[in-house]
C-alpha cells in the first residue's frame, strides 16, 4: 500500500504530462494541409530529445536512490547537503548536455531518413527541446528530492500546473493570436511552449525547497564533511541510462525501418502512437520512484522483504495501469486517430491501429520491468538491472534485426517487439524475487 500510495499520484502526474503532449500532438494534426508533415517533424524531434532526457532521468533517480538511504540512517544534515551539492551538478550538467545535443540536430534527423522541409521542421523543433534540457534537468532533480523525503502532492502539483500552462502556451504558439499580436510559428510552436513551461516549472521548484522549513532545505545548509557527488551519481546513473538507451534505440530503430520500408504515412503513424506510449512509460515511472524511495529505507533498516515486496508491487501496479491504457486504445482505435490527424489516410490509420492492437502490449511489459527494478535501484544495486537487460535486449534486437532482413510485415514485427520486452519483464520479476539484496542492520 505504501507504494500504491506514493506511486499512483505520482504515476498520475507523470502521465498527465504525457497526455498533455498528446493534446500538443492533437493540435498539431490540426495544422491544415502540412499536417502529415508536422507530425513526422514532432515524433522525429521528440524521440531523437528522449536520448538526452534520459541522462537527467536517471541522474534523478541515483539522487533519490542516495537521499532515501540517507534518509533511512536518519542523517538530515548529511541529506541536505548531499541535495544541494547534487541540484548544482544538475544545473551545470544540464548547461552542459543541452550544448552538446542542440549542436548535431541536423545530422541527427538526417539519421531517420527525412529530407526537405519536413527535415527541417524536425531539426528545429529537436533544437529547441534539446536547450530545454536545462531546465528540465533541475525540476527532475529538485523533485527527486521532494519524492525522497516522502512528498508526493507538491511534485504532482508542480507537474500539473506545469503541463497546463505549456498547453496554452502550445496553443497560442502554434495557431498564433492576431488580438494578442502572436504569430503562428506552427509546429516548433510546442517545442517552445515546453521550453517555457518547463523553466517556470523548475524555477518554482527550487524556490519550495529553499523553504526554511523543507526536511531538505537548500537554504543555510548546516557545515559538515563535503563528500564527492558527480562521480557517484553518475556512477549510479550510467546503468540506467544504457538501461534506457536500449529501449530508446529499440523505436529509433523501428522509426528508422517504418520509413525506409513503408514511407510517410507509416512515419506519421508511429508519431501518434508512440506518443501515447510516453503515458505508460512515465506511469510507470511513477510507480518505479515510489519502490526506489521505498526500498531505499527498507534495505537501511535490515527489512530486505519490505523490500523485495515494494519491487514486486510496483512492477505489478504499473502493468495493471498500462494494461488499462492500451485497453482504451484498443477500443477507440480508428477514430482515435482521426483526432489528431483529421484527414488520416486510410494506410496511415491501419498501421495505428495495428500498433494499438499487437505493438502497445510491449509498453506494457517494459512498464512491468521499470516498475520493479525501480526497488532494486533504491536498494543501491544499479548494475544488476542493466546485467539483465545486457541479456533480454540482445535477444530481442536479434528477432527484429531477423523479421527486418526476412522483410516481415509490420504485424511480425510488433509481435517481436512484444516478445522481446516479454522476456525482459519475467528476467526483471525474477531478479526482484530471487536476487540478492544487501543486508544492512
Amino acid at each position: 500500500m505504501a507504494v500504491l500510495a506514493q506511486g499512483l499520484p505520482l504515476a498520475l502526474g507523470l502521465a498527465s504530462h504525457a497526455m498533455i503532449n498528446l493534446v500538443d500532438l492533437a493540435m498539431v494534426g490540426r495544422l491544415g494541409e502540412d499536417a502529415v508533415r508536422a507530425v513526422r517533424a514532432a515524433h522525429v524531434g521528440s524521440t531523437w530529445n528522449f536520448l538526452p532526457m534520459i541522462v537527467g532521468q536517471c541522474l534523478s533517480t541515483a539522487l533519490l536512490s542516495r537521499l532515501s538511504r540517507r534518509a533511512g540512517e536518519a542523517d538530515r544534515g548529511g541529506a541536505r547537503r548531499l541535495n544541494l551539492q547534487a541540484q548544482w551538478v544538475m544545473v551545470w550538467l544540464g548547461l552542459l548536455v543541452a550544448v552538446a545535443t542542440s549542436l548535431p540536430a541536423d545530422a541527427m534527423v538526417a539519421r531517420t531518413g527525412l529530407t526537405g522541409p519536413v527535415a527541417a521542421d524536425a531539426a528545429h523543433y529537436l533544437l529547441v527541446s534539446n536547450l530545454g534540457c536545462l531546465p528540465m534537468f533541475v525540476l527532475m532533480q529538485t523533485t527527486a528530492a521532494m519524492r525522497a523525503c516522502g512528498e508526493a502532492a507538491v511534485p504532482l502539483v508542480l507537474l500539473l500546473l506545469a503541463n497546463v500552462l505549456n498547453l496554452l502556451l502550445a496553443a497560442l504558439l502554434l495557431y498564433g493570436s492576431p488580438t494578442l499580436g502572436v504569430p503562428a510559428i506552427g509546429v516548433v510552436g510546442a517545442a517552445y511552449a515546453a521550453l517555457i513551461a518547463r523553466t517556470l516549472g523548475a524555477v518554482v521548484a527550487v524556490l519550495w525547497l529553499r523553504r526554511a522549513s523543507h526536511p531538505l532545505s537548500l537554504r543555510a545548509v548546516p557545515a559538515g564533511p563535503t563528500e564527492p557527488v558527480l562521480r557517484p551519481l553518475a556512477l549510479d546513473a550510467l546503468p540506467q541510462a544504457l538501461q534506457i538507451g536500449l529501449r530508446a534505440s529499440v523505436f529509433l530503430l523501428l522509426t528508422a525501418f517504418v520509413q525506409h520500408r513503408f514511407g510517410d504515412s507509416a512515419t506519421a503513424a508511429l508519431g501518434i502512437t508512440t506518443r501515447f506510449d510516453t503515458v505508460v512509460l512515465f506511469s510507470s515511472l511513477g510507480f518505479a520512484n515510489a519502490a526506489t524511495a521505498y526500498a531505499g529505507r527498507a534495505v537501511m533498516v535490515g527489512n530486505v522483504a519490505a523490500a523485495r515486496a515494494a519491487g514486486l508491487w510496483a512492477g505489478v501496479q504499473a502493468g495493471l495501469l498500462g494494461t488499462v491504457f492500451v485497453l482504451l486504445l484498443i477500443a477507440l482505435d480508428g477514430p482515435l486517430v482521426a483526432c489528431f490527424v483529421v484527414h488520416a489516410s486510410p494506410g496511415m490509420t491501419d498501421v495505428a491501429v495495428l500498433y494499438f492492437h499487437v505493438g502497445a502490449w510491449s509498453q506494457v511489459l517494459g512498464a512491468v520491468a521499470l516498475g520493479a527494478m525501480g526497488a532494486v535501484q533504491g536498494a543501491g544495486r544499479m548494475m544488476a538491472p542493466l546485467v539483465v537487460d545486457l541479456i533480454a535486449f540482445p535477444v530481442g534486437l536479434g528477432l527484429m534485426a531477423w523479421a527486418v532482413l526476412h522483410e516481415a510485415p509490420l504485424h511480425d514485427l510488433f509481435v517481436v517487439l512484444v516478445a522481446g520486452m516479454g522476456l525482459v519483464a519475467v528476467l526483471h520479476l525474477l531478479l526482484v524475487a530471487r536476487g540478492r539484496w544487501p543486508h544492512r542492520t
